[in-house]
């Protein structure tokens, strides 16, 4: 059992995923999300020099980061939810990747707590297949604008009203903060917010 709900780890056309009920939270579509959005970024010919992750899930960004792209920069990784942490650990090999450090808290707090700037931040943060409480507020935007010194990647899905209402005051708090914001939709129901 997770944070946010159950978890299951189950193989869907032969790739074993984790899911929580509603989405999934690594190795499925949400990989998927991913290696586009690294691949647009070009981040095999322009690796960054220090990544942060805030959301692990199972691993998904780390493992294309480190064994797709071969990126050798540091990672440093905010999970809320132990139990990710621990299927990450057992089913998918996290603890291979190396020079990944896992912080276990809360990613908003964390945002705000972590010194230094990374040049690629990444933001995952969902309760199940809904955002999760904060990150759609200013005080969270202006902690990725500290944090941020390159480019700052965050997903969203948009798949109600309410949703969308939600990634839309995300897409404009980043508009207030950062120079430059493309939304680029992936997946049908997943927008991506590339902020510089």
């Amino acid at each position: 059992m997770g944070k946010h709900g159950p978890l299951e780890v189950r193989y869907e056309a032969g790739q074993l995923v984790l899911n929580s009920p509603s989405g999934n939270q690594s190795f499925g579509s949400l990989h998927r999300v991913w290696q586009s959005v690294f691949n647009r970024l070009n981040l095999k010919d322009s690796p960054p020099q220090n990544v942060l992750l805030l959301g692990l899930g199972g691993g998904s960004v780390a493992r294309i980061l480190r064994q797709e792209l071969r990126v050798a920069a540091p990672i440093t990784a905010v999970e809320i939810d132990p139990a990710m942490v621990e299927l990450a650990q057992r089913y998918f090999q996290l603890d291979a990747i190396t020079g990944l450090r896992i912080i276990q808290g809360d990613a908003i707090i964390q945002a705000h707590g972590l010194t230094g700037r990374f040049d690629l931040v990444v933001v995952d943060l969902f309760a199940d297949l809904d955002l999760a409480n904060g990150v759609d507020t200013m005080g969270f935007a202006h902690a990725l604008r500290n944090r941020c010194e390159g480019v700052l990647c965050f997903n969203t899905v948009a798949y109600n009203g309410p949703s969308r209402r939600r990634c839309d005051k995300v897409k404009a708090n980043l508009e207030r903060v950062f120079t430059s914001v493309d939304e680029w939709r992936l997946e049908g129901v997943n927008r991506v917010f590339i902020a510089r």
